[in-house]
């Protein structure tokens, strides 16, 4: 098999590092995009340092950084503009290496792409079916064409189609509340690398410079599944965001109606299991969640990382070992964030007065020390090294000694799931 790539379905910033990951340790692979081209349309999102920090593994960071603008603090506050309270992150960025990275997410799939080897992406390509033997899978696209794999990485987002093919339709969980989101010609409205979310009954408005002339924002409203605007968004944003004043109306008003996004926030019940033989899930095909603590493409550039390390351990002959060792190491840090994001969410969302009021108050009182160690909890994970010369020295690696490293690394992910 070692003459068969492995195959990620899906170009999205996950399969993208998956494939970046896997080239930087020498193991050969192809992404399938189905688009006829990358995507760079859509939002924005956070890259938080623990995402940053796996990029430097993969000699990305520089790159990345340089498309986007780095996090500098962090503002919570009421829906009109009362600081709640506030994060410097310059001594963060100091202990871990850098910065996070605000940025749109098309110029972040642009400069994951740029880093991959020619011929590495082949649009056009969507997948409809696989089968897998013990010696690997076969994948059928849509015009019937039949590809042969090592393995096959579904990195295809929260609908994933390998997803149903290997434990079938999974139905996803509304958390109550609906998200539009866009990006404004507008230049830092708070400063630079000053990010902001607003809290109001039901409602939060946050506010992401992405660059120095564009800012990504988001707006949340408790409502129930399959709604839709009418036929003119932004005054149906500006009339139900009206109490938030500027800069909240200014974003919206700077924002082309066409190109304002919404979706109802769901997420996925968490899996028992992420692989089955030769074929895994990555990323939203995995674990997708909400978006409240800004983890989703950190936890797929996590499990990119991870992946890729796992693999090169085993070699070409444990193919299947490897992935069911990347799931026992992943799988319970990112069900963490799973969890922590969709009750974050539901506390943000609020609207009850008293509630809304002990909220404030809560946020206002909480001991800094508090509120940094649970940052640092979400950003203190173990970097796996990668390093071709690890793929090629398991290629040879005695079989006795293979047989040993599936116990030896359970036990390390009974213990937390990070100490690979």
């Amino acid at each position: 098999m070692s003459d068969h790539p492995v195959l990620i379905v899906g170009g999205g910033p996950g399969g993208l590092t998956t494939a970046l990951a896997l080239q930087h340790v020498g193991i050969s692979a192809r992404v399938l995009e189905r688009a006829p081209a990358l995507r760079t349309a859509g939002a924005g999102l956070t890259l938080q340092i623990n995402a940053m920090r796996m990029l430097e593994a993969l000699d990305a960071r520089a790159a990345v950084a340089a498309a986007g603008e780095p996090l500098r603090s962090l503002r919570v506050a009421n829906a009109h503009g009362r600081v709640i309270t506030s994060m410097e992150m310059a001594s963060f960025a100091r202990r871990f290496g850098g910065p996070g990275v605000m940025i749109h997410r098309g110029a972040l799939s642009q400069r994951l792409a740029d880093a991959l080897a020619p011929e590495t992406l082949r649009f056009d390509s969507n997948v409809v079916s696989f089968t897998q033997d013990a010696d690997g899978v076969t994948l059928t696209l849509e015009d019937q064409t039949q590809l042969r794999a090592r393995a096959v990485i579904g990195a295809d987002g929260i609908h994933s189609r390998i997803r149903a093919g290997l434990f079938g339709e999974r139905p996803l969980r509304y958390a109550g509340y609906t998200c539009w989101r866009g990006i404004a010609s507008c230049s830092r409205p708070l400063g630079e690398g000053v990010a902001s979310e607003r809290w109001g009954r039901g409602t939060r408005f946050g506010i992401v410079p992405i660059s120095a002339t564009e800012t990504y924002w988001f707006a949340t409203a408790n409502a129930p599944a399959g709604g839709s605007d009418g036929d003119d968004p932004q005054a149906e944003l500006l009339a139900r965001f009206a109490e938030f004043g500027d800069p909240v109306s200014a974003l919206i008003e700077s924002t082309p109606a066409p190109v304002i996004l919404r979706n109802d926030i769901v997420d996925l019940a968490p899996l028992s299991r992420w692989t089955t033989g030769r074929v895994a899930l990555l990323g939203d095909a995995a674990h997708a969640m909400t978006p409240n603590m800004g983890q989703g493409a950190c936890q797929a550039i996590e499990d990119a990382v991870v992946l890729a390390s796992c693999l090169a351990e085993r070699g070409d002959q444990d193919t299947a070992a490897g992935l069911a060792e990347y799931e026992r190491l992943r799988m319970a840090r990112a069900r963490s964030f799973v969890d922590r994001s969709l009750r974050l969410g539901a506390a943000g969302q609020w609207s009850n007065p008293l509630a809304v009021w002990l909220r404030e108050l809560g946020a206002r009182l909480a001991p800094a020390a508090i509120v940094e160690r649970g940052l640092e909890a979400a950003w203190q994970v173990e970097v796996p090294k990668l390093d071709a010369r690890r793929a090629l020295a398991a290629k040879h690696r005695r079989p006795e000694v293979r047989a040993r490293w599936p116990q030896w690394a359970g036990q390390r992910a009974a213990h937390g799931g990070l100490a690979y």
